[in-house]
This record gives C-alpha cells, structure tokens and sequence, in this order.
C-alpha cells in the first residue's frame, strides 16, 4: 500500500514537472516541483517564515488551548445536565453551521490586525466543535455503568472521575485531533483576509506577485504541521485506547 502511493505521488510530480516544462500548464500560475524545492529552500530558513510562522504558531496554539479547555468543559457539563443542556444544547447545531471565515471582517473590526481577532476566530471553531463532541462523549458512556455508580452511592464529582471520563476520553480525545486542524485552518484564514503577519498572510503577499512556487512551498509547510501534529495526537491516542483497555 506505501509503495503505490509512493508510485502514484512520484508519478505526479514527474507529470507536473513535464507539464510545466513542455508548457501544458503555464508554469506561472502553476509552478513545478523543482522550483517548489527551490522556493522551500529559499523561503523556509528566511527570517521572514520564521517570524511568519511564529505567529501563526503561536496563534494557533492560544486558540487550541484556549477552546479545547472551555469546549470540553461546558460538553461535559451539557452532557451531564439535562437543564443546562436543555436551554443551551440546541445553540450547537446552528452555530456549528455557521462558516467562520464569514465572521472575520466582524471579529477584524473589533478587534484590529491583531493576534486577538486570528484566536477569537479559532476559538469560535473549536469550541463548539469541542462541546458537542464532548456531550455526545458523555451521552456515549454505558447507561448500566452510570446506573450501577449511581446504585453505590457515586456523587457527581465522584461520578465524572471514575465512570465518565475513563469511558468518553478516547471520543473526546479524537475530537481534539479534528479541532487542531480547525485552529490551524482558522488562523490561517483569518491572516488571509487580513493581518499583519503569518502564513496566510505570506500567502496572499505571495500569490498577488505570481510566486507560486513560494505559495506551494508555504502549503507544504502547513501540510507537514498537521500531519506531524496528528502523528502525534494519534500516538497519544492508541496509548489511551491501551489504557482503557486496561
């Protein structure tokens, strides 16, 4: 299975390179992989995309952490409470269908060029993501084992430690490898459509003066980000599953 897709994306760039060679796609406007390589070279060492990628790093990190932990929190509250879920639950599903990058401008205006409006947009991504994932989590967890621990006496604190937790973890660890995607989307965007600096922004700065090829390198930046980031949140996960099995 690894080699056919080594096949296949080897066999895609020799036909790219060929393509914008031989001038089948006008190598302006779609580049080729050499001068991808060339471009990475060039671009990833420089003082510019490292202070570019601080800040979309850094950016992406805040809003993560930020939204993961209130996210979490109010779906494990959502989950346990009938009341609190029964007034705030049906919220989720309209905010959820709403495109963030919409809300941009909004946040931009209110907040300036700054760090604070790229996290607000995240943050906006990840929390309601997060919360629904988090109540359905808890909705999830066996109800004979809830009615057992509440047969033995188990309070509410007592209960979410020792029977809620340990069963709707893994869910909601699975849930927080989707939403650092979702971040990492959403400060982006929002650097897209304006920003000070960051990725996006180099992106936007780039593809308006024809640099293609920098703009791919910039994308393969990205790409190996989150694939890195979701190695790692799958490794943590298949040790959790472990443990739960334990």
């Amino acid at each position: 299975m690894i080699t056919a897709r080594l096949v296949i994306c080897a066999a895609f760039l020799v036909l790219w390179e060929v393509a914008s060679r031989r001038e089948w796609v006008d190598p302006m406007l779609f580049g080729n992989p050499t001068g991808v390589w060339t471009a990475m070279v060039e671009y990833l060492p420089s003082e510019r995309s490292l202070a570019s990628l601080e800040a979309t790093g850094g950016a992406v990190g805040v809003s993560f952490v930020i939204g993961s932990v209130s996210g979490t929190l109010a779906g494990l509250v959502l989950g346990l409470s009938p009341v609190v879920n029964g007034v705030f639950g049906p919220f989720l599903a309209p905010i959820n269908s709403v495109p963030r990058i919409a809300l941009a401008p909004l946040f931009i205006a209110w907040f300036g060029l700054t760090m604070t409006s790229k996290v607000v947009l995240a943050v906006s991504i990840v929390f309601f993501i997060l919360a629904e994932n988090a109540r359905s989590a808890v909705w999830s967890v066996d109800a004979d084992l809830m009615t057992m621990a509440r047969v033995v006496g188990l309070k509410r604190a007592a209960l979410l430690w020792k029977v809620v937790l340990p069963s709707a973890v893994p869910t909601m660890f699975a849930g927080l490898r989707l939403t650092f995607t979702y971040a990492l989307l959403g400060v982006v965007a929002s650097e897209m459509v304006a920003a000070t600096g960051g990725l996006g922004q180099d992106i936007v700065l780039y593809s308006s003066s024809y640099q293609i090829n920098t703009v791919f390198a910039i994308l393969v930046e990205l790409m190996v980000i989150a694939v890195v980031v979701n190695w790692i949140f799958n490794l943590v996960e298949r040790r959790l599953l472990v443990w739960q099995e334990t």
